[in-house]
């Protein structure tokens, strides 16, 4: 824009002009009149042209306010995309990482992954903007270093909390809580009901390596040499029928659903395992994160389908009794920590 002075003289220049054309052409009384009614017009012009350099010296400004507010929201854009959580809302997809243990998440017949935990999954991350999930199938003890490495972003396989564990994973709030059971050969031979009959028939049992219960059956007392670890939980109760181990230990669930599809073995009635001071210890299962903002996003949506009655409907639907899901919303992850930090002190 031309600055006001520069302005001021052009139109200086252009009314001396005026007045000598009108001298050469008029006479004197002429002359005075036309050049003092472009001078007047020049003074009453002066406050307007005063105007625009007020606008012109505040759109810097506004326009400095307006780049600010841009960058500003650039810098939100860009925060909301750090971190696991956005990659994953930006790509759509996730990846959950089970142990194909039924009902916790298992990959069915027609190979599709579900499962108490993946189900819940999969309505999370759905309001979260996550509509694709995928899934790795590893063993139980693998699936903390598989989080830890990056193979998938959460774990969705009914995972039980303990203290030591909890140092090692974030996890959501528990969404179930069960109780133990074995699974015995059809007519219970040695009659087993808990780990105590273990220890006094000499019972060899087959537990879940990496999985609570081998936590379970040191705190109970039982030998080394009567405990067989397995990997995977399809070969426990394979080594059940074919008469390798006498017992398969496991959370109730488990075992109901495999003893009701092999008639040559049965369930045990069920019990809640015990600590070394005879205490009982809550069996709660939860989602695993490696990530505190991704946990906490979706513990909120995970809590809001607590209330919603959504949690219930889900996991009833894998035949777990309603009242081991709700005894689950009676704890957070960290009273439920305490608690049991509290018990084996």
């Amino acid at each position: 824009m031309t600055p006001i002075r520069t302005r001021l003289a052009t139109r200086a220049a252009a009314v001396c002009g005026a007045a000598l054309l009108v001298t050469a052409c008029a006479g004197a009384d002429e002359m005075e009149a036309d050049v003092d009614d472009p001078a007047d017009d020049l003074d009453a012009e002066e406050p307007e042209e005063d105007e625009p350099e007020d606008d012109d010296a505040d759109e810097p400004e506004d326009d400095a306010a307006e780049d600010d507010a841009a960058e500003d929201d650039e810098a939100d854009d860009a925060e909301a995309a750090d971190g696991l959580l956005g990659e994953l809302q930006e790509a759509g997809s996730a990846t959950i990482g089970i142990a194909n243990e039924v009902p916790y998440g298992f990959e069915d017949e027609d190979g599709n992954v579900t499962g108490q935990a993946p189900e819940i999954a999969y309505e999370v991350l759905g309001e979260l903007g996550i509509d694709d999930v995928d899934a790795e199938i590893v063993e139980f003890g693998a699936l903390i270093p598989g989080l830890q490495a990056g193979q998938f972003d959460l774990i969705a396989a009914g995972m039980f909390v303990t203290p030591e564990r909890a140092e090692q994973v974030i996890f959501a709030d528990p969404d179930y809580c069960v109780t133990y059971g074995l699974a015995v050969e059809e007519g219970n031979p040695l009659g087993l009901s808990d780990f105590q009959s273990v220890v006094d028939e000499g019972a060899t049992i087959a537990v879940l390596s990496g999985a609570v219960d081998e936590d379970y059956v040191e705190g109970a007392g039982i030998p080394s040499d009567q405990v067989e670890l397995f990997g995977d939980v399809n070969d426990q109760y394979e080594a059940l029928a074919a008469g390798r181990v006498d017992a398969v230990g496991g959370t109730f669930l488990t075992v109901t659903e495999q003893t009701e599809a092999d008639d040559s073995i049965e369930a045990t009635e069920s019990f809640f395992p015990t600590d070394e001071d005879g205490n009982e210890i809550p069996g709660c299962g939860a989602f695993g994160f490696d990530d505190q903002e991704f946990r906490d996003a979706f513990n909120d949506v995970l809590d809001e389908l607590k209330e919603e009655s959504t949690v219930v409907e889900i996991t009833s639907g894998f035949d777990f009794p309603e009242e081991d899901i709700t005894r689950a919303f009676d704890y957070t992850v960290d009273s439920l920590v305490e608690e049991m930090e509290a018990a084996e002190e």
